[in-house]
């Protein structure tokens, strides 16, 4: 996930822009608009949903701009997050080859599993669809270029957009997937509406920040579903997006 490139910087600017938080009056206005942008529609709906699962189709102007906002999350391009989450999370889940298995411990599977994870260990072949996308090709290539260009060209604009409308809300985005590795595949929390090979286990109490991924377990036993809710009271707003800028047959 370019750790030192992209997720480590990210931290440590998303301290300052929690410490500048008193002196920026409506940064929540900001924060909300950022966290629907890059969270839900850019990393839940297209690395996730639309990239990892095809669960829907969109418009290739839409799914640019999606695939924009996901990569200025610092969560690393869309070829290594779908190997990552298609070719190995999918395919091994909770076993040895899942790169975040919680069984080997909450803080593995939160964050250290990316200092252990090396790119070129991973196959690709799981992947060849993406490989033949010159789109997600051109967002691997230029992802770094991408990250920071973007993100130095909205502070060039508005420091205050910047820093609560980008860096805060990918901040919450990260640490939202993280507890979502670790703690919907844990043993000890959450339920199964749906029986499946692995551990995942949707999360109620994760709702309030991380909406829709709470839904893990229904997740994991259909995944090409881009809707993660079941029950009635399971809420999806992310799958509420989807149902706006989809293009395929619904």
């Amino acid at each position: 996930p370019n750790l030192w490139g992209g997720v480590i910087p990210l931290q440590l600017l998303s301290i300052y822009a929690i410490l500048a938080v008193a002196d920026y009056p409506g940064w929540w206005i900001y924060t909300a608009v950022g966290y629907v942008c890059i969270m839900m529609l850019g990393v839940s709906g297209c690395y996730h949903r639309l990239l990892s699962h095809r669960g829907f189709e969109v418009h290739p102007i839409t799914k640019k701009i999606m695939m924009w906002f996901a990569a200025i999350s610092a969560q690393g391009s869309p070829i290594f997050w779908v190997t990552v989450h298609r070719g190995y999370h999918h395919r091994y889940s909770d076993q040895d080859r899942d790169p975040h298995c919680p069984d080997h411990g909450f803080w593995h599977s939160y964050v250290w599993w990316m200092f252990k994870i090396k790119e070129g260990d991973m196959n690709t072949k799981y992947i060849v669809d993406l490989l033949r996308d010159p789109v997600c090709l051109f967002f691997h290539r230029h992802y770094k270029w991408i990250l920071w260009g973007s993100h130095l060209a909205i502070a060039l604009i508005s420091v205050k957009l910047w820093l609560f409308g980008v860096v805060l809300p990918a901040f919450i985005a990260f640490h939202s997937f993280s507890l979502q590795t670790s703690l919907n595949h844990s043993r000890t929390y959450g339920y199964k509406n749906l029986e499946t090979n692995d551990n995942s286990k949707n999360v109620a109490w994760l709702f309030p920040l991380i909406l829709g991924e709470a839904w893990h377990n229904n997740h994991h036993a259909d995944a090409k579903n881009a809707n993660y809710g079941k029950q009635w009271w399971e809420l999806d707003p992310t799958w509420w997006l989807i149902q706006l800028i989809r293009t395929d047959s619904r």
